[in-house]
């Protein structure tokens, strides 16, 4: 028996020597590693979200008077017309702004976030009114307006802004 009791003690001392060689199982399951890794998570949904689908931007001004006042926060829909490289431009396009859509766009000249509403389709580089023109790059020409023609900045003043440029649909936001 007294050989017996001792193996039993030298298994149960092995087992527990094997637990404390391996501490990242007990580790794993700990609430501050859930937590970590629930945080790490959400902030990589976060960032991924706001690269290539969603942003807010602030009308600043009153160009869009009476739609949009100064102060107005708008929600833009990024993958309203296709997948945006974060560097600009688009990776895949698989829609066009169509008339009266308002969006956010970049100001070809200065590179300024306006929100401004489309009031021509798609204008062809080379265009010669017939229609029958193709795009030379593949890039086709918006006019951008502001729905107060009295003080708006827009693409009388700038214009006409690219598809590159259009970085999606935008959406006002209701107080809360």
């Amino acid at each position: 028996m007294a050989i017996e009791d001792t193996e039993k003690e030298g298994r149960a001392g092995a087992t527990r020597r094997e637990a404390a060689r391996e501490p990242s199982a007990g580790r794993r399951s700990s609430p501050s590693f859930r937590l970590g890794l629930t945080l790490a998570a959400t902030i990589v949904f976060l960032v991924v979200t706001r690269l290539f689908f969603f942003d807010v931007a602030i009308v600043d001004g009153r160009s869009m008077l009476p739609s949009l006042g100064s102060g107005d926060v708008v929600l833009v829909f990024k993958a309203a017309y296709g997948l945006r490289n974060p560097a600009g431009g688009y990776l895949v396009l698989w829609g066009r702004p169509r008339q009266r859509d308002i969006v956010a766009a970049a100001r070809p000249d200065t590179g300024a976030l306006v929100v401004k509403r489309v009031w021509i389709e798609e204008i062809y580089a080379g265009d010669g009114g017939d229609g029958a023109s193709e795009p030379l790059s593949g890039d086709s020409l918006f006019l951008l307006l502001g729905d107060n023609k009295y003080e708006s900045v827009d693409s009388r003043a700038f214009g006409l802004v690219p598809m590159s440029n259009i970085l999606g649909k935008a959406f006002p936001l209701p107080l809360l």
